[in-house]
């Protein structure tokens, strides 16, 4: 008999103890009446479908991107929290390597008519356990998927962050569907396997304990049928959808995109207003002999005009003069301005009428006067000295 962990005075079931080792590879020669090809056409299946669960890991690396990006902004937010359990979920589900345990039972099935040895019970026993536990992983997962998304839908019905709860809402949605797709394949696949039990023969050592038997429906034990009902919280917004059946591929062709067929229901379902017998285009007199007065929408205007405004204001406070040149900064902001309109052929340059050596020389004046150690005053005296004979009587 194999020893099980003790809390208390309860014995952990076998499917939720994380320590469970597996009974020793072992077979038994004998005649056999079962079909043997359906029991492995089952075990591949179930191959099939665990090996190829990359969309699932996908998810849980941007969930796991996610929560290590908003760990201290959204620390002590509710939904975030529930968002930590779904993560702590499907790391168990990393943990649980179902696809290793159904290729070991696998590979000690014959593969031919005169091979008479099968695997134990005990075996068929431990497939079906971590069959179970992997139900369980995937039920605890669509649960919290769905008491988290409620957290997150309320928030995006009340206007808050839209797009901080749009992006879990997606990732959650994503994670419960392939999770509930997963649950139902457990439940199928113990479904299979289960009648075998009877046909297999125990060798050795017991492996279940004493008193524990294995559920014979695990689509009854596990309550799928009732699984949207489980959990906490419940859909605060809930409001009956009517789909049009009639809605066509050609009825598609007439929209951009789908959104904007989203809002044409919606306006729809807008309730119509009380005053309908005002109208906004022309006046109309009510009984108190108040007017009401078309609303102003004004003129639309693109981006770049509206920029514009304030472009032009900016424009005259930096207006290029040498008359600003009062100090050594705005003496080199001077040179360095006209330096730049005389390279662009700008009509704000001031010596566009100089040739290139009478810029040199200007230029090379100017310099030698802001590294002097000439005060404020002498700078606007002696510039302005400079600029009359070197740019002034040149004209």
């Amino acid at each position: 008999m194999i020893n099980y962990l003790l809390i208390g005075n309860k014995m952990i079931e076998p499917w939720n103890d994380r320590a469970l080792e597996s009974p020793p590879n072992n077979t038994f020669s004998g005649s056999y009446s079962m079909d043997i090809q359906d029991l492995r056409h089952t075990c591949n299946n179930i191959e099939k479908v665990l090996s190829k669960q990359l969309s699932l890991h996908n998810e849980a690396a941007i969930l796991n991107r996610f929560i290590y990006k908003f760990d201290k902004k959204f620390r002590s937010d509710i939904g975030y929290r529930n968002l930590k359990k779904v993560n702590s979920a499907i790391n168990k589900f990393k943990s649980l390597n179902l696809l290793k345990d159904i290729e070991n039972f696998n590979s000690l099935l014959p593969t031919n008519c005169e091979d008479n040895y099968l695997p134990t019970q005990q075996m068929l026993q431990y497939v079906l356990v971590r069959i179970v536990s992997f139900s369980m992983i995937m039920k605890r997962i669509c649960t919290c998927s769905k008491v988290t998304a409620v957290y997150y839908m309320d928030r995006v019905k009340r206007g808050e962050s839209h797009w901080m709860s749009l992006m879990p809402f997606a990732l959650l949605s994503r994670i419960w569907s392939l999770s509930l797709v997963l649950l139902q394949h457990c439940c199928s696949w113990y479904s299979c396997l289960y009648p075998y039990l009877d046909n297999l023969k125990l060798k050795g050592v017991e492996f279940l304990p004493d008193g524990y038997i294995l559920p014979r429906d695990l689509d009854q034990w596990i309550d799928i049928k009732n699984i949207d009902n489980s959990g906490r919280f419940q859909w605060v917004y809930q409001k009956s959808v009517q789909i049009h059946l009639d809605f066509t591929e050609d009825d598609i062709m007439n929209y951009d995109s789908i959104l904007n067929y989203v809002k044409d229901v919606n306006k729809n379902e807008q309730p119509q207003d009380t005053w309908d017998n005002v109208k906004t285009n022309e006046p109309t007199k009510l009984s108190c002999d108040v007017t009401v007065k078309p609303f102003d929408e004004g003129q639309t205007i693109s981006r770049e005009h509206f920029q514009s405004f304030f472009n032009q204001s900016k424009e005259k406070e930096n207006v290029h003069s040498a008359d600003k040149v009062i100090n050594k900064t705005t003496l080199d902001l001077f040179i360095t301005n006209e330096e730049r309109y005389r390279n662009q052929n700008s009509d704000n340059s001031l010596t566009k009428h100089l040739s290139f050596m009478q810029w040199q020389s200007l230029k090379s004046s100017l310099l030698k006067l802001s590294d002097s150690l000439s005060y404020n005053r002498k700078i606007e005296r002696k510039f302005k000295k400079i600029w009359k004979e070197k740019c002034l009587d040149c004209l």
